[in-house]
């Protein structure tokens, strides 16, 4: 009997180009799911539909009694949101079994938090939970993206120039999935292991460009991803909407296209470009930075998504005219006016198209005085905010051909930030002629999961000033 892999998920090749995926627990046996391919895998992953597990999480938070705007927060409401929240995952088990596996540890993690005697505790606590149920709603929206840049328009491209497109767009996920990294296993068997889900996905991604077999196209009138049964050129795929197939509706989509509706369309792509940045603006900002953006949450990102594509299907059904399809996705009021031929998209105003990275942002945190004869402590935290595509880095040099990049350009910026105010303060602790003076302790964390190209890390720092006394009474 083979020996049971450690915790977490695994990759593990086969024949015929298909892999399997492990999951280990840390107890109990390991489960394995059906051979497949990765084109297939990854159209299967892209078009999941997490309606129903967003809907719950959606209401828990416009609903539940601990977000509700008051002054005292009962730790009761933390419990029954806590319950709420571990019975959600459930719901995955099915449509998803990956995430299922993923949520129970990551949410256990969560519920580990330390209580750090902020009076919004509770409160952060509660955000925390939602947002690693968020987890496999955000890692679909980020695949899709990389699947739409990578993808569409490249029905009759060849393996290398889709490859060559993901780079151009994003190459430090590109240097992850370089087929490249497995030149010389040919079809040697191989065990991975994989940090997350949508490692996972990057690690499909590097499969499927090792292949020809099977190339991934984007329907034109679905707008969903699917594989070609043949070599010829395949514009629509076989789903069914209304009870017609999407390639019996391709002829009569090809002889009403005009130029009304191209650049109908092209604003449909500008604003769906538009909304997905935004989204990661405001994921990625501080929350004591997020009032000078424009909201965008990943549900309101995702519920946005799932309406905009549906205004496509009945625009290109002919159910619909561009002004109404356009004022369907325009949620926002982005647009001038609906009038499609000629326009643009306007830019953006100041909220949104101010990037905050880079950035340190300074926040004080608590403070206070435990006993009559000890001094003043105040805790001060330091968010640090980096931008990092990956082009330039003079540090060291890249990594051979087929050698794995792990320079991880963010992160170690972000590292190399901390570290630096670390030994500052260390070897300069007075601040203020004085007044502020740095003994200690000097933690720092970095974000759980980050998003390509925008890398957070925080560090506290405690500072000891002089705290008032008793006066001494002219009569003692």
């Amino acid at each position: 009997m083979a020996d049971k892999k450690s915790p977490g998920l695994w990759i593990e090749t086969g024949v015929d180009g298909k892999f399997c995926v492990v999951m280990s627990g840390a107890y109990g046996p390991e489960k394995h799911l059906p051979l497949i391919t990765p084109a297939e895998d990854l159209v299967a992953a892209a078009e999941m539909d997490y309606t129903a597990y967003r809907r719950e999480i959606q209401r828990l938070y416009e609903e539940h009694p601990l977000f509700a705007e008051r002054l005292d927060v009962p730790e009761s409401d933390l419990e029954d949101l806590t319950a709420e929240a571990l019975l959600l995952p459930s719901t995955l088990r099915e449509i998803d079994p990956l995430s299922f596996f993923v949520l129970g540890s990551l949410l256990d993690q969560a519920l580990r938090m330390q209580d750090d005697g902020s009076p919004i505790f509770l409160l952060r606590a509660g955000q925390r939970l939602l947002q690693v149920l968020e987890l496999p709603i955000r890692t679909q929206i980020r695949l899709r993206n990389i699947m739409e840049m990578t993808f569409d328009g490249t029905e009759r491209a060849t393996q290398q120039e889709r490859f060559a497109k993901l780079h151009n767009a994003y190459p430090e996920i590109a240097a992850f999935c370089d087929p490249a990294h497995l030149d010389g296993y040919g079809d040697t068997p191989l065990q991975l292991c994989v940090g997350s889900v949508f490692q996972l996905r990057l690690i499909e991604l590097l499969l499927y460009f090792r292949q020809e077999k099977q190339r991934i196209a984007r329907c034109d009138y679905c707008w969903n991803y699917f594989i070609p049964r043949t070599q010829a050129a395949t514009r629509y795929c076989d789903r069914i909407f209304d009870g017609q197939s999407c390639k019996k509706r391709g002829a009569n989509l090809k002889r009403k296209k005009g130029p009304e509706q191209d650049d109908a369309l092209k604003l449909f792509k500008q604003l769906r470009d538009r909304m997905y940045a935004r989204m990661l603006r405001y994921q990625d900002a501080p929350e004591n930075q997020r009032d000078r953006l424009i909201p965008m949450t990943v549900i309101q990102y995702d519920v946005w998504e799932k309406n905009a594509r549906q205004a496509r299907r009945d625009y290109m059904a002919g159910k619909i005219e561009a002004r109404e399809f356009l004022r369907r996705i325009d949620t926002t009021h982005e647009l001038t006016s609906y009038d499609t031929l000629k326009q643009e998209l306007p830019p953006e105003d100041a909220r949104s198209e101010e990037d905050p990275f880079p950035y340190i942002i300074v926040r004080l945190d608590q403070g206070g005085v435990d006993t009559v004869t000890d001094p003043h402590k105040v805790r001060v935290i330091l968010f640090i905010g980096i931008y990092d595509d990956g082009l330039l880095d003079f540090r060291e040099p890249p990594p051979e051909a087929g050698e794995w990049d792990t320079r991880n350009f963010g992160t170690m910026s972000v590292l190399e930030i901390i570290e630096r105010i670390q030994e500052h303060y260390q070897q300069r602790p007075s601040l203020c002629n004085g007044k502020f003076y740095f003994d200690g302790p000097f933690h720092w964390v970095l974000q759980d999961e980050t998003v390509f190209p925008y890398n957070i890390g925080a560090c506290d720092l405690t500072f000891t000033l002089a705290a008032p006394r008793k006066e001494r009474s002219e009569f003692v």
